[in-house]
């Protein structure tokens, strides 16, 4: 009989000690989350601004004429072709001369100087790429992204049509930027609202409110162009795409020209001699600049992230992230 307190003080202990392994988590669960996830209203976007070239015309009409202009309305289209822009929408499996169109150009060696052909020889001589922007960002719902999609131009004018009338303006140091917006939509897919806007004048502090705070910070004078703003909605791996018009004119000139006189004054200051021997230019094979391309890819959106990475079969162009 004495022994039977000590007995059962045993077994409850073994019973309890078996519970107490229960209750800790002996296999990975099944549910897992990946590590760093999405904020609820976050959108993951690839940008990319392309320089194309003179002898690339031809072949980008070709890829354009495979996107889907059709997804926005009529109406749009042509107040923004009268402005000297046009969009479309890319699908998640771009056409296969995407990459041919934004990879970096052939060399021709029978074109180059002797010193050129010295440095291509060595490995040391390079194509200039052609992505001028190439980056992956995290944006939140109504928080507003600016790309700048052109050279800056030491002074210009512009006109800006509307849909009874016009607008003009003059300025120096110009750049063309979009200001890109994101709403996601809860059922996988987000709506972009797409400003172009003006930058013009030398960088000076500006005071603004955020946060229940003023804020300063630098920029340029704002030119933002209402008339023009427009909206889509895209899913996981579709882009949009922003070009000028063929004939590179009216507001396209300055959302999406070139400025030949600012790279070469950059080449000029360059001084790190590795640094110039890496960004060197074949002088005669070069083709003349032609304009510049933004693409828009929805990456990832929260629903994406919710279970798993997004599933998106390509990215918009093989080149690296900058």
């Amino acid at each position: 009989m004495n022994r039977l307190p000590l007995l059962i003080l045993l077994v409850g202990l073994l019973v309890g000690g078996g519970c107490a392994k229960l209750e800790r988590p002996t296999e990975k669960s099944l549910l897992t989350f990946p590590k760093g996830r999405m904020a609820v209203d976050a959108v993951g976007l690839e940008l990319g601004v392309a320089q194309l070239d003179v002898k690339q015309a031809d072949h980008f009409d070709s890829f354009w004429n495979l996107l889907d202009q059709q997804e926005f309305p009529l109406e749009l289209r042509k107040l923004l072709d009268q402005n000297g822009l046009r969009i479309a929408v890319m699908s998640s499996h771009p056409p296969p001369t995407l990459n041919e169109l934004v990879g970096p150009p052939k060399i021709d060696p029978e074109s180059l100087s002797e010193f050129e052909k010295a440095l291509h020889a060595k490995g040391l001589l390079r194509p200039a790429s052609r992505m001028v922007t190439h980056e992956r960002i995290s944006n939140r719902e109504g928080q507003a992204h600016e790309i700048v999609t052109s050279d800056t131009q030491s002074e210009t004018s512009w006109i800006i049509h509307q849909e009874d009338s016009k607008t003009v303006g003059t300025g120096k140091l110009v750049r063309g930027v979009m200001s890109i917006t994101t709403f996601p939509q809860g059922d996988g897919s987000v709506r972009l609202v797409i400003q172009p806007q003006i930058h013009h004048g030398q960088v000076r502090p500006r005071i603004g409110v955020g946060q229940r705070s003023f804020l300063v910070e630098s920029g340029q004078f704002v030119v933002p162009i209402n008339a023009l703003k427009f909206e889509t909605t895209l899913r996981a791996g579709e882009s949009l795409v922003i070009a000028p018009t063929r004939d590179v004119a009216e507001l396209g000139s300055i959302m999406f020209g070139n400025n030949l006189a600012s790279n070469d004054t950059l080449r000029e200051n360059e001084v790190d001699e590795f640094k110039l021997v890496q960004s060197i230019k074949p002088s005669n094979s070069q083709p003349q600049p032609l304009h510049r391309i933004l693409m828009v890819r929805v990456v990832q959106t929260q629903m994406d992230d919710l279970f798993s990475t997004s599933n998106v079969g390509e990215k918009l162009t093989t080149n690296s992230i900058q």
